[in-house]
Protein backbone atom coordinates (compact mmCIF):
# COMPACT_ATOMS: atom_id res chain seq x y z
CA UNK A 1 0.00 0.00 0.00
CA UNK A 2 2.82 2.40 0.87
CA UNK A 3 4.57 1.69 -2.41
CA UNK A 4 1.36 2.32 -4.33
CA UNK A 5 0.90 5.67 -2.55
CA UNK A 6 4.56 6.69 -2.69
CA UNK A 7 4.43 8.96 -5.74
CA UNK A 8 1.33 10.76 -4.56
CA UNK A 9 2.34 11.07 -0.89
CA UNK A 10 6.14 10.70 -0.79
CA UNK A 11 6.50 12.41 2.59
CA UNK A 12 3.91 10.20 4.30
CA UNK A 13 5.08 6.70 3.42
CA UNK A 14 7.93 4.44 4.53
CA UNK A 15 9.99 1.82 2.73
CA UNK A 16 9.47 -1.91 3.30
CA UNK A 17 9.78 -3.16 6.87
CA UNK A 18 11.55 -6.29 8.14
CA UNK A 19 8.81 -7.23 10.60
CA UNK A 20 6.12 -7.32 7.91
CA UNK A 21 4.52 -9.84 7.57
CA UNK A 22 4.26 -10.46 11.31
CA UNK A 23 6.92 -12.81 12.63
CA UNK A 24 5.95 -15.42 15.21
CA UNK A 25 7.70 -18.51 16.57
CA UNK A 26 5.86 -21.35 18.31
CA UNK A 27 7.97 -23.73 20.43
CA UNK A 28 6.44 -26.73 22.19
CA UNK A 29 7.32 -30.14 23.56
CA UNK A 30 7.70 -31.99 26.88
CA UNK A 31 9.86 -31.15 29.86
CA UNK A 32 12.24 -33.73 31.32
CA UNK A 33 9.47 -34.76 33.75
CA UNK A 34 7.06 -35.40 30.89
CA UNK A 35 4.89 -32.30 31.43
CA UNK A 36 3.99 -30.42 28.25
CA UNK A 37 5.17 -26.86 27.59
CA UNK A 38 4.34 -24.31 24.92
CA UNK A 39 5.39 -20.75 24.15
CA UNK A 40 4.75 -18.16 21.43
CA UNK A 41 7.28 -15.45 20.63
CA UNK A 42 6.51 -12.39 18.51
CA UNK A 43 9.62 -10.86 16.89
CA UNK A 44 10.08 -7.51 15.21
CA UNK A 45 12.31 -6.42 12.35
CA UNK A 46 13.85 -3.20 11.11
CA UNK A 47 11.32 -0.52 10.15
CA UNK A 48 11.48 1.06 6.73
CA UNK A 49 12.94 4.56 6.50
CA UNK A 50 10.78 7.58 5.71
CA UNK A 51 11.40 10.95 4.11
CA UNK A 52 12.57 12.59 7.35
CA UNK A 53 13.69 9.77 9.63
CA UNK A 54 15.68 6.56 9.73
CA UNK A 55 13.67 3.41 10.37
CA UNK A 56 13.30 2.26 13.96
CA UNK A 57 15.25 -0.81 15.01
CA UNK A 58 13.44 -4.12 15.53
CA UNK A 59 9.93 -2.78 15.69
CA UNK A 60 6.85 -5.01 15.67
CA UNK A 61 4.96 -3.39 12.81
CA UNK A 62 2.13 -3.08 11.97
CA UNK A 63 0.97 -5.60 14.59
CA UNK A 64 0.28 -4.59 18.18
CA UNK A 65 2.64 -6.86 20.10
CA UNK A 66 5.63 -6.91 22.42
CA UNK A 67 8.87 -8.82 22.73
CA UNK A 68 9.12 -11.44 25.47
CA UNK A 69 11.93 -10.59 27.94
CA UNK A 70 14.69 -13.20 28.10
CA UNK A 71 14.17 -13.73 31.84
CA UNK A 72 10.49 -14.57 31.39
CA UNK A 73 11.13 -16.92 28.46
CA UNK A 74 13.86 -18.84 30.27
CA UNK A 75 11.84 -19.13 33.48
CA UNK A 76 8.73 -20.33 31.65
CA UNK A 77 10.32 -22.76 29.16
CA UNK A 78 13.30 -25.16 28.95
CA UNK A 79 14.93 -22.89 26.33
CA UNK A 80 18.05 -20.77 26.68
CA UNK A 81 18.60 -17.45 24.90
CA UNK A 82 22.27 -17.39 23.95
CA UNK A 83 22.24 -14.11 22.05
CA UNK A 84 20.02 -11.14 21.23
CA UNK A 85 21.67 -8.39 19.21
CA UNK A 86 21.27 -5.89 16.41
CA UNK A 87 22.72 -6.94 13.03
CA UNK A 88 25.19 -4.43 11.64
CA UNK A 89 24.70 -3.38 7.99
CA UNK A 90 21.24 -4.97 7.84
CA UNK A 91 19.38 -1.67 7.38
CA UNK A 92 18.87 -0.67 3.76
CA UNK A 93 21.18 2.20 2.74
CA UNK A 94 19.50 5.46 1.81
CA UNK A 95 19.40 9.18 2.47
CA UNK A 96 17.56 7.93 5.50
CA UNK A 97 18.60 4.44 6.60
CA UNK A 98 16.38 1.43 7.11
CA UNK A 99 16.14 0.09 10.66
CA UNK A 100 18.51 -2.71 11.64
CA UNK A 101 17.30 -6.27 11.92
CA UNK A 102 17.91 -8.34 15.04
CA UNK A 103 19.50 -11.72 15.70
CA UNK A 104 18.22 -14.00 18.42
CA UNK A 105 19.85 -17.32 19.18
CA UNK A 106 18.12 -20.09 21.11
CA UNK A 107 19.71 -23.24 22.52
CA UNK A 108 18.03 -26.47 23.54
CA UNK A 109 19.86 -27.29 26.79
CA UNK A 110 21.55 -30.60 27.55
CA UNK A 111 22.04 -32.47 30.82
CA UNK A 112 19.54 -32.42 33.67
CA UNK A 113 17.67 -29.42 32.24
CA UNK A 114 17.19 -30.91 28.78
CA UNK A 115 13.59 -31.29 27.56
CA UNK A 116 12.50 -34.59 26.09
CA UNK A 117 13.13 -34.70 22.34
CA UNK A 118 11.89 -33.53 20.01
CA UNK A 119 11.37 -29.84 20.67
CA UNK A 120 9.02 -28.63 17.95
CA UNK A 121 9.28 -25.25 16.26
CA UNK A 122 6.77 -23.71 13.89
CA UNK A 123 7.53 -20.36 12.22
CA UNK A 124 5.15 -17.76 10.85
CA UNK A 125 7.30 -15.20 9.10
CA UNK A 126 8.51 -13.85 5.79
CA UNK A 127 11.30 -11.89 4.08
CA UNK A 128 13.42 -15.02 3.61
CA UNK A 129 13.16 -14.80 -0.19
CA UNK A 130 12.25 -11.18 -0.80
CA UNK A 131 13.97 -8.54 1.35
CA UNK A 132 12.20 -5.30 2.33
CA UNK A 133 12.55 -2.94 -0.62
CA UNK A 134 13.70 0.67 -0.50
CA UNK A 135 11.98 3.73 -1.96
CA UNK A 136 13.19 6.55 -4.24
CA UNK A 137 16.64 5.06 -4.75
CA UNK A 138 16.97 3.58 -1.26
CA UNK A 139 18.38 0.04 -1.12
CA UNK A 140 16.74 -3.07 0.24
CA UNK A 141 17.31 -4.21 3.79
CA UNK A 142 18.97 -7.53 4.58
CA UNK A 143 16.84 -10.67 4.22
CA UNK A 144 15.65 -12.78 7.16
CA UNK A 145 17.53 -16.00 7.95
CA UNK A 146 16.75 -19.19 9.86
CA UNK A 147 19.68 -21.42 10.83
CA UNK A 148 19.86 -24.70 12.73
CA UNK A 149 23.35 -25.39 14.08
CA UNK A 150 24.73 -22.87 11.60
CA UNK A 151 23.06 -24.45 8.56
CA UNK A 152 20.02 -23.08 6.67
CA UNK A 153 16.78 -24.52 8.00
CA UNK A 154 13.33 -24.67 6.43
CA UNK A 155 11.25 -21.76 7.76
CA UNK A 156 8.12 -23.02 5.99
CA UNK A 157 7.67 -26.35 7.77
CA UNK A 158 7.79 -27.90 11.25
CA UNK A 159 11.33 -28.16 12.62
CA UNK A 160 12.13 -30.90 15.15
CA UNK A 161 15.02 -30.16 17.47
CA UNK A 162 17.14 -32.10 19.94
CA UNK A 163 19.09 -31.18 23.09
CA UNK A 164 22.21 -29.24 22.16
CA UNK A 165 20.74 -27.76 18.98
CA UNK A 166 21.20 -24.02 18.39
CA UNK A 167 18.63 -22.02 16.42
CA UNK A 168 19.49 -18.63 14.93
CA UNK A 169 16.73 -16.26 13.84
CA UNK A 170 17.74 -13.14 11.88
CA UNK A 171 14.95 -10.63 11.39
CA UNK A 172 15.16 -8.59 8.18
CA UNK A 173 16.31 -4.99 8.12
CA UNK A 174 14.12 -2.19 6.80
CA UNK A 175 14.47 -0.63 3.37
CA UNK A 176 16.21 2.70 2.85
CA UNK A 177 14.63 5.91 1.51
CA UNK A 178 16.36 8.13 -1.04
CA UNK A 179 19.80 7.85 -2.60
CA UNK A 180 22.50 6.67 -0.15
CA UNK A 181 24.97 9.14 -1.68
CA UNK A 182 22.79 11.98 -0.36
CA UNK A 183 23.02 10.90 3.29
CA UNK A 184 24.68 13.38 5.63
CA UNK A 185 28.28 12.12 6.04
CA UNK A 186 28.19 12.93 9.76
CA UNK A 187 25.23 10.58 10.20
CA UNK A 188 27.20 7.87 8.42
CA UNK A 189 30.15 8.50 10.73
CA UNK A 190 27.89 8.22 13.78
CA UNK A 191 26.50 4.91 12.48
CA UNK A 192 30.02 3.58 12.05
CA UNK A 193 31.02 4.73 15.55
CA UNK A 194 27.93 3.04 17.00
CA UNK A 195 28.63 -0.22 15.15
CA UNK A 196 25.50 0.01 13.00
CA UNK A 197 27.37 0.39 9.69
CA UNK A 198 30.77 -1.08 8.83
CA UNK A 199 33.58 1.09 7.49
CA UNK A 200 33.60 -0.75 4.15
CA UNK A 201 29.86 -0.31 3.70
CA UNK A 202 30.17 3.35 4.63
CA UNK A 203 32.54 3.73 1.68
CA UNK A 204 30.84 1.42 -0.81
CA UNK A 205 27.19 2.19 -0.08
CA UNK A 206 27.34 5.81 1.10
CA UNK A 207 30.57 7.06 -0.46
CA UNK A 208 31.84 8.22 2.95
CA UNK A 209 35.50 7.46 3.66
CA UNK A 210 36.27 7.10 7.37
CA UNK A 211 39.64 6.60 9.01
CA UNK A 212 39.51 3.24 10.85
CA UNK A 213 41.78 4.50 13.65
CA UNK A 214 40.29 7.91 14.43
CA UNK A 215 36.80 7.32 13.00
CA UNK A 216 37.01 10.77 11.42
CA UNK A 217 35.70 11.54 7.94
CA UNK A 218 38.28 11.98 5.20
CA UNK A 219 36.52 14.87 3.46
CA UNK A 220 38.75 14.89 0.38
CA UNK A 221 38.43 11.17 -0.28
CA UNK A 222 34.71 11.31 0.47
CA UNK A 223 34.22 14.00 -2.16
CA UNK A 224 36.16 11.90 -4.68
CA UNK A 225 34.19 8.78 -3.81
CA UNK A 226 30.84 10.48 -4.09
CA UNK A 227 31.71 12.12 -7.39
CA UNK A 228 32.78 8.79 -8.88
CA UNK A 229 30.55 5.93 -10.01
CA UNK A 230 31.87 3.55 -7.37
CA UNK A 231 28.95 3.81 -4.98
CA UNK A 232 27.06 0.52 -5.30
Amino acid sequence: IYRAMAKALPDRVIAGSGGTPATMNVFYGKRNNGNPWHTVIIRGGGMGAGAANDGNYTYIFPANGANTPVEILESDTPLLVEKRELIADSGGPGKTKGGLGRRIEFKIPTGDDAPLPPVNLGIQSGRFRYPPEGLFGGRSGASARFLVNGEPGNPYGLTRLNPGDVITMDAAGGGGYGEPGERDPELVREDVADGYVGIENAREQYGVVIDPETLKIDSEETEKQRSSEEII
